[in-house]
């Protein structure tokens, strides 16, 4: 049986509405095997351009812009735009650069809130 609070959690993010809510965070570069170049939303996954994010999209909404804060406290905002096989409930994967800035990002806890997309 779930506590009041553990159905508050879990009704927040069946909702899509994990607003300000600690996300494990990986990276990814458009590099791996597999991939297309695109994303599943149709937008051409180059990180020199735009910075995009893999989501669950029953937590997050694909197409929205997200502010992530990294445990340094610096800020950057992506746009849901992909999905992924081993991205579910509270994890996000960032498209990177280069594959050596993507081993150095590991993993990392984030919070991540709604943000106006630029």
């Amino acid at each position: 049986m779930l506590t009041y609070f553990a159905a508050l959690a879990l009704l927040a993010v069946t909702s899509g509405q994990a607003e300000g809510a600690k996300f494990v965070a990986t990276a990814y570069t458009r590099d791996c095997a597999g991939c297309t170049g695109v994303t599943k939303t149709g937008v051409v996954a180059d990180p020199w351009i735009r910075k995009l994010m893999a989501v669950d999209p029953r937590v997050l909404k694909l197409g929205k812009c997200y502010r992530v804060k990294f445990p340094d406290g610096h800020t950057t905002v992506y746009l849901a735009a992909d999905v992924g096989g081993s991205i579910k409930g509270n994890r996000v994967d960032l498209l990177l650069k280069s594959t050596s800035g993507a081993k150095k990002f590991g993993r990392q806890v984030v919070t991540i809130t709604t943000a106006q997309c630029s």
